[in-house]
């Protein structure tokens, strides 16, 4: 199997943060409205099967489970008996219906440099940016490196290559983000030109007009690239997700629990353009939180991420911007994150119990 290299914040802050809320009420002696859950999703980044968001879909209904569990890595595992073999593939139906929440709230390091930059300490998220997956493939023709002339080649990795290129230029014209993540060859020989190869394309942007135009233009490209180069491209579109708003509600209890918290000056709104660049919307990352909101109200809380690292073994939070665990019988937790994820959630339930 092979490594995936990422950070130790994201995504397990949340999970840890949210356990810590729990402990924390728990101790108290106190009794909310309505039961809190603590929720660890399965492969919510893509990082081992290639989907985001598997289980939050799965729970919303924007997914068949059938389909995630016949999910295969890159060696050809499947994600049901990957999950069999660890012991967490459970009987409980993962769905809205049978498993259903009053609201939904996440804690998450920012991804980008906005709030450290800004010297800022809590971020509150009003919504995720479109986003979509792709693989495309590029078929060529295998040929020996000596005696092939240059003139002669369908080579499959030049002209993908060409077209990664375009993945570039094309999300920088358009205000978006283009990432190539994997790119893999069928042939593994020093001196055989590449018959085949394929790649991912990562695309996200605020407006979904603007992927529309760079995927436009990314087929456009690739066959002008046939054209030329004797190949071939198929495109897949392996995911989508659409640009989601967050609940006005619940978004008020993240901005007043950070507000009273914090204080007002050390809170950022994150969902407006920034600087020159009309289309950066700063932060703003794809979330289990975007399939959450298609059926309870949902809100975000970001907290600063060293230079903006993510995904990366670099990636960092401190301890004040995260949490301590040294719950002391009072209704409370001493870290920027988990206190105010801990007083929104305590909130909304407020709310809940006054309806």
């Amino acid at each position: 199997m092979s490594l995936t290299v990422g950070g130790r914040y994201d995504g397990i802050l949340g999970v840890t943060a949210a356990l810590e809320v729990l402990r924390t009420i728990h101790a108290a002696g106190y009794k909310p409205h309505a039961p809190l859950a603590a929720i660890d999703w399965t492969n919510e980044e893509g990082a081992r099967f290639p989907k985001m968001c598997c289980a939050s879909s799965v729970w919303s209904g924007s997914q068949k489970v059938e389909a995630q569990h016949a999910l295969e890595d890159l060696e050809g595992t499947q994600m049901k008996a990957e999950l069999e073999r660890i012991g967490f593939l459970g009987k409980e139906k993962c769905s809205y219906i049978d498993m259903p929440l009053s609201a939904h709230f996440e804690l998450h390091i920012e991804q980008g440099p906005i709030l450290e930059k800004e010297g800022k300490k809590i971020g509150v998220v009003g919504g995720v940016q479109a986003m979509r997956w792709y693989k495309v493939t590029c078929s060529g023709r295998e040929g020996h490196a000596g005696a092939t002339p240059m003139d002669n080649r369908a080579d499959a990795l030049l002209a993908a290559a060409k077209l990664i290129a375009v993945v570039n230029t094309s999300s920088i014209a358009h205000g978006a983000v283009g990432t190539v993540g994997i790119v893999k060859t069928a042939t593994e020989a020093v001196n055989t030109i590449v018959g085949g190869a394929w790649f991912t394309i990562d695309l996200r942007c605020p407006y979904e007009h603007e992927l529309d135009a760079i995927e436009q233009e990314l087929k456009d490209a690739a066959k002008k690239i046939t054209s030329a180069d004797g190949v071939m491209f198929s495109f897949e579109q392996t995911w989508d997700c659409p640009a989601v708003r967050f609940d006005k509600t619940a978004l008020s209890c993240v901005r007043a629990a950070g507000e009273e918290y914090i204080g007002k000056e050390m809170c950022r709104e994150m969902d407006s353009a920034a600087g020159h660049d009309r289309f950066h919307t700063p932060g703003i990352r794809l979330t289990y939180s975007a399939e959450t909101s298609m059926r309870v109200p949902t809100a975000m809380i970001f907290v600063p991420s060293k230079d903006g690292i993510s995904h990366n073994p670099n990636e960092y939070t401190s301890k004040e911007e995260w949490y301590k665990s040294n719950c002391d019988k009072k209704l409370t937790t001493s870290a920027d994150g988990a206190q105010v994820l801990l007083n929104a959630v305590l909130k909304y339930d407020s709310i809940l119990q006054g309806e």
